[in-house]
Order: C-alpha cells, then sequence, then structure tokens
C-alpha cells in the first residue's frame, strides 16, 4: 500500500508540474484540464482549486473562477491568494464593495499583507476618487523591495490627480521609472513591409469607452488599406467590442498575458506598426511594449496621462493644444501633432436626442480623484453649488470627502446624481447649463460629450503642463471632431 501511495502522490506531482508550465505559458485550456485531473485526484487539495480559479480567471470565465477560489478557501482558510483572487474577479465585475470586503479578509488572515494594500489603493484612486489616501497606502510600502516599483507606481498615478508636484518633476521620476521597471529584452529587429500592411492596436477598453469613441471612426477608414491586428487586454465586452471586431482582421484576447509573455505574442504576429491605446492604465502592457515587438511603434488615446517614458516608441500622436512643441521636453517620444485635432469623435446612438433638454445648474463630472485642492484653487468665480454626477457617489466615503472638500471652500451641493450606464449618465449631462473642469487632471471625453449637448465647460485658472491637464483644450477648439485625420493617419501608417 505505501509503494501504491507513493506512486499516487509522485503521478500528482507530476501531473500538477505540467499544469503549472502550461499556466505559466498562459495556455489555460491546458492548464484547467490538467489542474481538473488534479482536483479529481486530490479533491481535498485548496491550492490547485486555487490554480483553478486562476486560469479560469485568465480565461475570462470569471463565474467559474468565483467558484473554485471559493472551494479553495472553504478548503483552506488560510490561502489568502484565494481571497485576493476573489477581490480581482469582484473588482472586474464592477462589484466595489464586494472586493473592498475580500481585501479586507485577506488582511484579517494576512495583517500589512502587500497586494492588499496594493489592491486598496487602486480602489481608493480609481473607484473611491480618494488619491491621497491611495497615496497613503502605498508609501507604506516602499520600504518592501519586492513591492517597491508597484508602491512607486500608485504613488506617480495619485500625485498626476493631486498635482503636487510640477509637470517637470513629475516627468523625471516617469521616465526613471519606466527605466527601471518596464524594461524587457528588445525584440529581433524588423522592417515594415511594402503596401498592406499588419498593424497591431492594443488596448484594456475595447469597449464603449473613450477608446472607442475617439478612435474607432479612424481605425474603421484604416482598416480598408491595412489589416488590423487586434490585442485585447481586456474583459468588458460591448458594442464597442462588437465594432471593434468587425473591422479587425484579427483578434486576440490577451488580457492574463504577463509582459514577457505579452512581447513574445507580440512578437509573433509579425507586426509592421503597434499602436497602443493602453499607456498608463495598462502598466504591463508598456512592459511588453518595452522589447518594440514591432518595426515602428506610436502611443494614442488611452491612459495619456504623461509619457509612457519609452523611447523606444516612433511618435506620440497629439496635437498642437494637446502636446505643443514647446512641452517636448516632457516626453520621451517624438511628438507628431494632427492638423486640426488628435481625435475624431464618435457620437453614440441617441446622443442629440439629449441636447434638448432643459438646462438648470451647474455639474460637477468625472472621476472625484480628480476633486482636490488644485480644484478649488482654479474654481471659476460665481459657481457657488454644483451637481455631483459619477457613478461613485453610490459609496459614502466618496460623497463625504467631495462634500467637505466643497463645504470647507463654500460651496454647496444642490444634488447628486448615480447614473447607471452611460446613458443616463449622458442625460444628467445634458441637463446641466454648464460644468466645472476639473485640475490637474481635466475633462477629457466628458468635455467632447459637453460641446456636442450644447453644455459650456467652465475652466479657472491656467492650463498645466502635463497632458492629463491639457485634455479639454483640444476639444474646445474641434469638439472632438476632425474629419481629416483619418487621411493624415493612413499617410503616417503607410510610410
Amino acid at each position: 500500500m505505501g509503494h501504491s501511495r507513493s506512486m499516487d502522490e509522485r503521478a500528482l506531482e507530476m501531473l500538477l508540474r505540467r499544469a503549472q508550465e502550461h499556466r505559466d505559458a498562459a495556455e489555460w485550456d491546458s492548464a484547467i484540464r490538467l489542474f481538473s485531473q488534479a482536483e479529481a485526484i486530490a479533491p481535498g487539495v485548496g491550492s490547485i482549486r486555487h490554480n483553478l480559479a486562476v486560469a479560469y480567471f485568465a480565461k475570462g470565465e470569471s463565474r467559474a473562477a468565483a467558484v473554485k477560489a471559493k472551494e479553495a478557501v472553504q478548503l483552506q482558510p488560510s490561502l489568502w491568494q484565494s481571497h485576493a483572487l476573489l477581490a480581482k474577479i469582484h473588482r472586474s465585475s464592477g462589484n466595489i464593495k464586494a472586493a473592498h470586503s475580500a481585501w479586507q479578509r485577506v488582511l484579517e488572515g494576512s495583517p500589512g499583507n502587500p497586494v492588499a494594500l496594493l489592491g486598496l489603493a487602486d480602489l481608493s484612486l480609481n473607484e473611491f476618487g480618494d488619491p491621497h489616501t491611495a497615496l497613503s497606502l502605498a508609501q507604506s510600502l516602499r520600504d518592501q523591495p519586492t513591492f517597491r516599483g508597484d508602491a512607486e507606481l500608485t504613488t506617480l498615478m495619485a500625485q498626476l490627480y493631486i498635482g503636487d508636484e510640477s509637470a517637470g518633476q513629475l516627468t523625471k521620476r516617469l521616465i526613471a521609472f519606466s527605466h527601471e521597471h518596464l524594461r524587457l529584452p528588445a525584440a529581433p529587429r524588423r522592417r515594415a513591409r511594402d503596401g498592406r500592411r499588419r498593424i497591431g492596436v492594443m488596448s484594456p477598453l475595447f469597449s464603449a469607452s473613450p477608446v472607442y469613441y475617439l478612435t474607432h471612426s479612424t481605425f474603421r477608414v484604416v482598416a480598408r488599406e491595412h489589416d488590423l491586428i487586434m490585442f485585447n487586454r481586456g474583459y468588458r465586452s460591448d458594442h464597442g467590442t462588437a465594432a471593434f471586431k468587425d473591422i479587425a482582421s484579427e483578434w486576440f484576447d490577451v488580457a492574463s498575458f504577463e509582459p514577457a509573455a505579452l512581447a513574445r505574442r507580440l512578437a509573433d504576429a509579425d507586426l509592421d506598426i503597434l499602436i497602443d491605446l493602453g499607456g498608463w492604465s495598462d502598466v504591463a502592457g508598456l512592459a511588453a511594449l518595452s522589447s518594440k515587438p514591432a518595426a515602428r511603434m506610436y502611443k494614442w488615446v488611452g491612459g495619456q496621462s504623461a509619457t509612457t517614458g519609452l523611447d523606444m516608441f516612433d511618435g506620440w500622436i497629439g496635437d498642437e493644444w494637446q502636446s505643443p512643441q514647446s512641452h517636448a521636453a516632457l516626453y520621451a517620444e517624438p511628438i507628431i501633432n494632427m492638423e486640426g485635432g488628435y481625435v475624431d469623435y464618435t457620437p453614440p446612438p441617441g446622443l442629440l436626442k439629449h441636447a434638448s433638454r432643459g438646462k438648470v445648474g451647474i455639474g460637477l463630472l468625472g472621476n472625484p480623484a480628480k476633486i482636490g485642492a488644485r480644484t478649488i484653487a482654479s474654481w471659476p468665480r460665481g459657481v457657488e453649488k454644483v451637481i455631483l454626477i459619477d457613478r461613485r457617489y453610490v459609496h459614502d466615503q466618496t460623497r463625504s470627502r467631495v462634500t467637505d472638500l466643497l463645504g470647507r471652500a463654500g460651496i454647496g451641493i444642490e444634488g447628486v446624481v448615480v447614473p447607471e450606464g452611460h446613458g443616463d449618465y449622458l442625460r444628467a449631462l445634458a441637463g446641466c447649463e454648464a460644468i466645472v473642469n476639473t485640475q490637474p487632471y481635466s475633462a477629457g471625453l466628458t468635455a467632447v460629450e459637453a460641446h456636442w449637448l450644447g453644455v459650456r465647460l467652465l475652466t479657472g485658472g491656467e492650463a498645466g503642463a502635463l497632458f492629463c491637464s491639457r485634455h479639454h483644450l483640444s476639444h474646445a477648439q474641434s469638439g472632438g471632431r476632425n474629419p481629416q485625420l483619418a487621411t493624415q493617419f493612413l499617410k503616417l501608417v503607410s510610410q
């Protein structure tokens, strides 16, 4: 019997080793098959269920992932990694309260856990709209070598909203971070082919997002003359996703790929051009791009807070208002400015039906992380009360922070609107006679939508030098429309 058990144990060990190899290679179907076989042999081992959950989540099967993660913690309550995975699953599905609770459970079983602190910092910055709390959580990890890079990144992203540092200082820190943390070995050099080209496009937001509304009309034209190879780094799927799939020659779901595996996948695609629409919203993607897996690469839209710090890009696509040549020192990328505006807006169906709404009151919109001391310092004269409009005001702490901040400045709250979806957001925006711009991170797509809906944008003070401080400038000039952009874009990628 002892000999038989030993054979079974060795067989299980070999099976798990093979499963882990497939997991590490992002071969999720094979990993799921092998981990499932291991689960049948050893049903009481929590770590096997956890690995199954990881593979299911990476494949985009969140429900199956949640089931296996919950089974894992039932079998092994101390397995904090499964609680962390549940937090990520909840985060990806938009269940922010559940994600927050899951991160708290990680801390209960593993006090001071760096992964949980970073997860809470992400929620603080991007969901609760509180960059100062995100900054505090990140700085608590600055003395831990393994997590110093993640802590520095969170600090930099929080500072883009807070604005305590100058544009020059932040640019230097972003470039330094890029050099230290976002560098992979260079891919083999390649030359762009003549004629019809393979153009890679990478984004975590191929969905009804600014990426869709500001870029799709241009890509639709480019797709007539070149093959678009889409690398989807996100999990969302909606009409925007369908529109991008319609113009794609090839489509790859690579949301779960780590930088090295992603760099290999991009290099294997034999790309002439690669256009990044992720920027700082996809840091792992930036790391992969540091290998320069295409003959030429450009940064355009998506996560454009500031320079990526990557000097292997062949251009940063902007315009004279967003990225004037006088600001070239703030970019690691060469600036390529498009005449007439760097985006061409595609309005959602039914947008203009909202334009005729009666307009009453002043709105304050966008991620509440944009609302801080700098916004108050540049507050437009005569605005004594506002309507808060954003989905994040569903959270008590978010409403309280912004209400208290405005109250200390003598600004009242006329109402709070928590839109359910983009349509509700547009209806709420259309009902305002004007909206207050934010600083140091100004309105982007919202400024375009306001223009189309006949809503004035009230901006006090001067625009900053960083790209995120200048989002509204181009849109004020063009309303987000540039019918000649596709022609210019075709010329750029055909060179």
